[in-house]
């Protein structure tokens, strides 16, 4: 285990995950918690976020055009008052059928409009058309960051599969909530599990709200994380990788790290 006694006070973060425009998803409905939150954010050191609302709700209930306005006018008002904090344009794309071909039709966003695209995995079951979609995705060169692993079913009964996925050039992003049990035990220990595998890439906040377990605060997470993988690889989580993904450069990862247990190599959770 590493020092986890250990702060962020001078880090310039990264957030590539949260919902935080208003009246689009199930993040905030009005601009003022829009605001709330980003003071939050930009006091815990966070400096660029990418806003990612679900893709299913912007077709349905708004469009694309409307998520680049809300962030050029709430990016003004941010430098009105003074926030030292960016937003960019992103969105959370649920993995289905439809992802490929609306990515390539603008209905689908990646993250800033580089080669890197935030896919969200269902949360319950496993597709027979998973790997297909994925692979469609790459073959456009895009490359899937795939969101909050840590969370799904799919995964927390085979990180296998999330093994599989990295090793074919995907990333992974965790919610740093998940690092200190704001899911619950079960989640935490795989998210433990997973950073010690080297399955974790990025964390974000996925943040709904100002306060609470979805707040966009990221440094508790990070230093949890740096607890247990070390402050150079946790920093990278939230600085250097999300950065490079935002300014459209490549981004290179150490190969998954089999788990031993019980003298066995296991990329496994039973439920």
């Amino acid at each position: 285990m590493h020092d986890s006694r250990y702060t962020l006070m001078y880090l310039h973060m990264y957030d590539l995950h949260c919902h935080i425009l208003p009246g689009l998803d199930d993040g905030p409905k009005v601009i003022d918690d829009t605001m709330a939150m980003a003071r939050v954010a930009a006091q815990q050191g966070t400096r660029v976020m990418v806003c990612t609302p679900h893709r299913k709700d912007v077709g349905e209930n708004s469009s694309v055009d409307h998520v680049r306005d809300l962030v050029v006018g709430i990016n003004r008002d941010l430098e009105g008052e003074g926030v030292a904090l960016e937003f960019l344009v992103g969105m959370e794309n649920h993995l289905d059928l439809d992802l490929p071909a609306d990515l390539a039709a603008g209905k689908a966003l990646p993250l800033n409009g580089t080669r890197y695209c935030l896919v969200e995995l269902p949360f319950f079951g496993r597709p027979n058309y998973l790997e297909d979609v994925l692979f469609q995705i790459q073959l456009q060169g895009i490359t899937p960051v795939l969101a909050h692993p840590e969370r799904i079913e799919a995964v927390q009964n085979d990180v296998g599969l999330l093994a599989g996925f990295v090793e074919r050039g995907m990333l992974s992003q965790v919610t740093a909530g998940s690092v200190v049990g704001h899911f619950g035990k079960k989640v935490r220990s795989i998210t433990h599990s997973l950073l010690r595998q080297q399955l974790v890439h990025i964390l974000a906040s996925d943040t709904h709200f100002p306060a609470g377990p979805r707040s966009p605060e990221l440094r508790e997470g990070v230093e949890a994380a740096a607890s247990i993988v070390g402050e150079v690889e946790a920093e990278a989580m939230v600085v250097d990788t999300p950065r490079r993904i935002v300014e459209d450069l490549p981004v290179e990862v150490e190969p998954p790290r089999h788990e031993e247990r019980g003298g066995r190599r296991w990329f496994f959770f039973g439920r």
